[in-house]
């Protein structure tokens, strides 16, 4: 009987997983293994590409004006070419700024590859401290290096235009000041005015360019403290040749019953609005045992025949690995429970994400 309950237990953890994620064969590792799917499979990896700006900054052309022979007319020639010089100046970054962007994105997609490949076969699961998986690991390791430079080439990049926005605050103080210059004819008058409203236009692309580089730095800083952790748990992970549960799944001696609805659906579906008890994996070795005992306690003994759903809560956009450990942690409960004398019967499983979960958390809640 407790043969049949492990095989059942098997299946349905992962039926949790199901909608997350696929479970893929060996043949996807062409250059481990000797198939050529890997970039198809792996380019599917649920971790959403760098959310960088679009904008192509080019400014407007300059007007033409005339020679008027003034003091000012020749003022006005130097502020055309010190405009000129600054329109120079934003498309020499906005080229610079797209081939970061390009290289951003070409280095996400094969990051992308490589660590969909390695979560695919620790889901299938492999040796120990393979050296395979630890080659694809460094090759991983590897772009999130490349990923480095080139935040460090925004914020290079960023520190030039911010140097340039100030020329033109000054060039744009010169050209009102040159009204007030005695000598001028209205033509002169006329072309300031002209240059005036452009040299507005110029700083405002200035500013425009500022402000999606500081975003684009803020993101490509988040993006690479996440990759930078996710590097970290695959690391654990293949050092054991799967994800951190996947032995404690084949092992274990009760089924659950799975549940295809989330606790989001909690109040339409009969649970409790609220959780009946929280536990937050945002370290090692989470002591939950207790408060988890307490709670389950309590709801037995207000209600003999209640009914729980143990849920796996993992944060919205994060990785497949993310959400294998929230379901691992889930199952850790969902076992703790069954040790408390609570019939597998009872229990139901279910995984969701959640915007506001910053690490795996398991919620329960009754019926």
């Amino acid at each position: 009987m407790k043969q049949v309950s492990r095989k059942l237990f098997v299946s349905l953890i992962s039926a949790i997983g199901m909608s997350g994620c696929s479970y893929t064969s060996d043949a996807i590792f062409p250059s481990l293994f000797g198939s050529d799917t890997q970039e198809e499979v792996a380019a599917n990896s649920s971790v959403p590409l760098p959310e960088l700006g679009t904008t192509n900054f080019e400014p407007l052309e300059i007007t033409e004006g005339g020679n008027t022979g003034t003091f000012v007319g020749q003022k006005v020639i130097g502020f055309r070419s010190e405009l000129t010089q600054l329109q120079d100046s934003i498309r020499k970054y906005n080229d610079e700024l797209q081939k970061i962007r390009t290289s951003v994105i070409n280095n996400a997609l094969q990051y992308h590859k490589v660590i969909g490949a390695i979560e695919a076969k620790l889901q299938v699961g492999t040796t120990p401290g393979n050296p395979q998986m630890y080659a694809m690991l460094q090759t991983a390791q590897n772009n999130v290096q490349v990923m480095s430079a080139n935040t460090n080439s925004l914020n290079q990049l960023a520190a030039k235009v911010n140097s340039d926005a100030a020329m033109t605050t000054y060039l744009l103080d010169s050209i009102k000041a040159a009204y007030g210059v005695s000598g001028a004819v209205d033509e002169d008058h006329r072309q300031l005015r002209i240059l005036e409203n452009e040299t507005n236009q110029t700083a405002i692309l200035f500013n425009s360019l500022s402000a999606e580089l500081n975003n684009d730095i803020l993101r490509q800083q988040q993006y690479v403290e996440t990759a930078r952790n996710n590097i970290v748990d695959l690391n654990s992970a293949i050092k054991v040749g799967s994800y951190n549960s996947v032995g404690y799944y084949r092992n274990a001696s009760a089924a659950p019953t799975l549940l295809t609805t989330s606790a989001s659906a909690a109040k339409s579906g009969g649970y409790s609005a609220s959780p009946l008890f929280v536990a937050k994996f945002n370290k090692q070795d989470v002591r939950f045992q207790d408060g988890l005992k307490q709670a389950v306690s309590s709801a037995i003994q207000k209600k003999p025949n209640v009914m729980f759903e143990v849920v796996a809560v993992s944060p919205a956009g994060g990785s497949q690995l993310s959400k294998n450990n929230a379901q691992n942690n889930a199952a850790m409960v969902f076992q703790e429970m069954v040790n408390m004398g609570v019939g597998a019967d009872k229990i139901s499983l279910a995984a969701r994400t959640s915007d506001t979960a910053k690490v795996s958390e398991v919620h329960v809640y009754v019926k």
